[in-house]
């Protein structure tokens, strides 16, 4: 019996002891464990979510940025294009006025010619000289139309060719004028119209 009462007391006093021991201890060093723990694993949450959020932001900024600059490049090119095309337009209107122009004069002098040979006050070397020179200005604009085509076919987009007795114009569009395209068509002009001088313009399309 009393040995029972002795080990009684002995773990009510272990008891207190215990009680006393956790009352007394501060409440941050029991809770520094269990802060610990939930500290890393909301780092760990927290982290992790705005990590992927700046990825995908970061690859849809630069998918946006370069949709906006294949659009751009695309508006820049359809403008360029637009330009080039006008300029093209340009250039081939005036080559068109000029050899128009040139047309009716020549057919207005054929047309003198004409009267000329068929006059019935004009003397015989007037006749034979108008219809000589009605002849030689025929063939001249057959000549100039073949130097217009051999230029063409070598890859220019459009030539407009002025002869006269002593020199021979020759406009050109060229994208890359220099100075050996213009010694080619130089070349190609005398092969055709002659020892001339050829004045070789370029309009830059």
């Amino acid at each position: 019996m009393k040995k029972q009462t002795i080990w009684l007391l002995t773990m009510l006093s272990l008891v207190v002891v215990l009680s006393v021991y956790y009352v007394t201890t501060p409440d941050n060093l029991k809770t520094t464990s269990f802060m610990n723990m939930n500290n890393s694993t909301n780092t760990d949450s927290l982290d992790s979510t705005p990590k992927d959020t700046k990825k995908t932001d970061s690859k849809t900024d630069t998918s946006k940025q370069n949709s906006d600059t294949s659009k751009q490049n695309s508006d820049t090119s359809k403008q360029n294009d637009k330009e080039t095309a006008s300029k093209e337009n340009s250039t081939s209107e005036v080559f068109l006025k000029q050899r128009m122009e040139q047309e009716d004069q020549r057919s207005q002098l054929i047309d003198e010619y004409k009267s000329t040979v068929d006059s019935a006050t004009a003397s015989a070397k007037e006749k034979s000289d108008a219809f000589t020179n009605m002849n030689e200005l025929q063939k001249l604009t057959a000549l100039e139309s073949d130097v217009e085509t051999m230029i063409k076919e070598a890859g220019y987009k459009d030539a407009l060719v002025r002869s006269d007795k002593d020199e021979v114009k020759v406009d050109v569009t060229s994208a890359k004028p220099s100075r050996k395209a213009a010694n080619d068509i130089i070349q190609m002009t005398r092969s055709v119209l002659g020892e001339k001088l050829v004045v070789v313009k370029f309009q830059v399309k």
